[in-house]
């Protein structure tokens, strides 16, 4: 029992730092190529996990070959668009104008419940207010509104808005981050100085988070929420 335990462990191990190697891609959406290996190392490592007769260098030596292999061809693939074009395919534009492409969508077997529900997923309730949509080569279904069914944007409008920048998360459930506090050009001593003007250390904060116009949002462990601003304003992350 305890050798299958390991086995299991080292196997387990194996696959995630695999699968890990390839990609965050690989954890998302798959192209064709990289589903059948994900297909692959699945089935090659499940027998030597369950079989003690099985070697266990049977159940590690696929997954590092499939590793490399996976590699060459996404290299080879970026680097070729026709050898992209044939492990992946293309986009299709299924709605032009407004109108859905029949005849594409039949060779695509994509049906209209189908491409409604990718459109819906993309935030689009209404199919007459779809300008275009196109049909990825991960088969995931990408639509745009019309433009007069769009929001104007703040180019539009002639609005200025603060930088593009992701809020970061400062504390998660007590722990500091400080990767993010140096991309934020702080140090853990500045972050404990801002809680101890809210009478609370890191352990007591279950999120902390600033966004790129220095608000910084606390939430301690008993679910209080507090708001103060920083002079962290248009941080460049």
């Amino acid at each position: 029992m305890i050798t299958l335990f390991l086995r299991s462990a080292i196997l387990y191990t194996a696959l995630v730092l695999t699968i890990r190697a390839m990609g965050k891609r690989q954890l998302g959406q798959f192209q064709p190529y990289e589903l059948v290996v994900t297909l692959f190392i699945a089935n090659l490592s499940s027998t030597p996990m369950a079989d003690l007769d099985t070697p266990l260098w049977e159940g590690l030596l696929p997954p590092m070959a499939l590793l490399i292999l996976h590699g060459a061809v996404t290299l080879l693939s970026m680097q070729s668009d026709k050898l992209r074009a044939v492990l992946s395919g293309r986009p299709t534009a299924i709605v032009t104008g407004g109108v859905f492409d029949e005849k594409e969508m039949r060779r695509l077997c994509l049906s209209l419940a189908d491409a409604l529900e990718g459109i819906r997923a993309c935030g689009i309730a209404d199919p007459a207010e779809v300008g275009s949509a196109v049909m990825e080569p991960n088969g995931a279904i990408s639509a745009f509104p019309r433009s007069s069914c769009r929001p104007p944007n703040a180019g539009e409008m002639g609005v200025t808005l603060p930088p593009d920048n992701i809020p970061l998360v400062l504390i998660m459930d007590g722990r500091p981050q400080p990767r993010n506090l140096k991309s934020l050009g702080r140090d853990p001593a500045w972050l404990k100085a801002k809680l101890a003007a809210l009478s609370l250390t890191p352990r007591d904060v279950f999120l902390c988070s600033v966004d790129n116009q220095g608000t910084m949002t606390v939430q301690d462990r008993h679910g209080r929420v507090s708001r103060v601003q920083t002079e962290a304003a248009g941080w460049a992350g």
